[in-house]
């Protein structure tokens, strides 16, 4: 995850900015109850010791009161929105960018292993799960936090009682949310790396779909392509089962614990120590705190989603740029070519696809490459141009060493097509 957080430095004030409103959206939403208990405490229950006017004035401006609080809580959600869809926005495209920057950066043998499909499949992963967990942290992670606080802090001006209930309820609940959710992280890596590996197969398929038809392998390509998703079917089928018992165990726990809560309650008010006022209120403020912690499922499956996509495409990342030397040498005009014991093997192969190869060609000559499928005659071009290194041996341009030739130069020019 410290991809993301590196990313996210580029926009503190930005992100600043969402929390500040969400805070301000979070707090003045609670506030709503607080005025809510003032109108049960001091004008439902005490309506026969009022005149009308003092009955009616004090209810309409504490109507008023919370069409107030209401609106500064929709405007601040409303920008709040605004803020984080900038961010995630913005981010995704930045490190969209940056990832296929740095693909078209590596040497070209590391594609030899990576279909292409694959390859789009992970930075689309990680762009996309990023965005959600950025959006899902702020909007019920945070805004559950920071409703914490004022309900926990609320709790304790009431009675203590109820505020260490709810010290007690509240991390005992997220250190089972966290731990249930390492079950989904398991399976969330297979469901990822199937889909990609399915991504790249469709990929490269449809792309040599003329070659598959040519050769007849049009019903051996459709098994394996659906024996593929009939598997990814399977991990995802798993992943709903954790998910659906996980929020099960979730949903009866917290149901529990808003009883407990509400028993507190009752018991309290019958002890004359909470009026029922204060009862409405932190009944009200169960949900605001009990409800998002029912999220906090969600949002650690996205987490772990996003941890996933993320250290899939760091790996990609992490693998080395082309090396440019130093003081390359461009090569305006190319006058000859020679190879000297050149041989040259793939990183998968067991055998050198190219032995001790010798050759010298000069400017004005045309050149043919003739042998089986197999051979080494595209391999021959793509060593010409820089696009494999060789295993052995020299190839040496203009009385100059391959490994100190501008080859990104000298492929703009030759615009080689194989």
């Amino acid at each position: 995850m410290q991809l993301l957080w590196n990313y996210l430095k580029n926009y503190k004030g930005l992100l600043s900015g969402a929390l500040i409103l969400a805070t301000i959206n979070q707090v003045f939403s609670l506030l709503d109850p607080q005025i809510f208990r003032i109108l049960i405490d001091r004008y439902a229950n005490r309506f026969a010791e009022l005149s009308a006017q003092e009955y009616f004035e004090g209810v309409i401006l504490l109507l008023v009161g919370i069409m107030g609080v209401a609106l500064v809580s929709r405007t601040a959600k409303t920008f709040q929105d605004y803020y984080i869809n900038v961010i995630t926005q913005r981010l995704g495209a930045k490190l969209y960018n940056d990832s296929v920057t740095h693909s078209f950066s590596l040497p070209y043998a590391v594609f030899e292993d990576q279909r292409s499909g694959e390859f789009l499949s992970k930075l689309q992963d990680a762009r996309k799960d990023t965005q959600r967990l950025i959006q899902q942290v702020i909007n019920i992670a945070f805004l559950t936090l920071v409703g914490v606080i004022f309900v926990l802090v609320y709790a304790f001006i009431v009675h203590w009682q109820i505020g260490l209930t709810l010290i007690v309820m509240i991390p005992v609940l997220g250190y089972i949310t966290f731990r249930l959710t390492r079950k989904i992280k398991e399976a969330q890596k297979e469901i990822v790396s199937e889909t990609q590996a399915l991504a790249g197969s469709t990929t490269e398929t449809l792309r040599n779909v003329e070659l598959v038809k040519s050769l007849g392998l049009e019903a051996q390509e459709i098994d394996r392509l659906n024996n593929t998703n009939d598997k990814i079917l399977q991990l995802e089928l798993k992943k709903v089962r954790i998910v659906r018992t996980y929020s099960f165990l979730q949903g009866t726990l917290i149901n529990g614990f808003r009883m407990g809560l509400i028993l507190l309650l009752l018991w309290l008010i019958f002890t004359n120590e909470v009026t029922l006022g204060q009862f409405f209120t932190l009944l009200l403020y169960s949900f605001f705190v009990f409800g998002p912690l029912s999220e906090l499922g969600n949002v650690a499956t996205t987490y772990q989603e996003a941890k996933v996509s993320l250290a899939k495409l760091e790996e990609v990342l992490a693998k080395e740029k082309e090396p440019v030397p130093e003081n390359a040498v461009k090569l305006d005009r190319i006058e000859k070519i020679k190879f000297d014991n050149v041989s040259f093997g793939y990183q998968t192969g067991n055998e050198e696809a190219i032995t001790n190869l010798s050759l010298e060609i000069n400017r004005g000559k045309t050149v043919a490459f003739v042998g089986p499928s197999g051979s080494g005659k595209s391999t021959t071009i793509k060593l010409i141009v820089g696009l494999y290194k060789a295993t052995k041996g020299k190839i040496i341009y203009n009385d100059t060493p391959d490994e100190k030739i501008d080859f990104i130069a000298l492929r703009n020019r030759c615009l080689l097509y194989t």
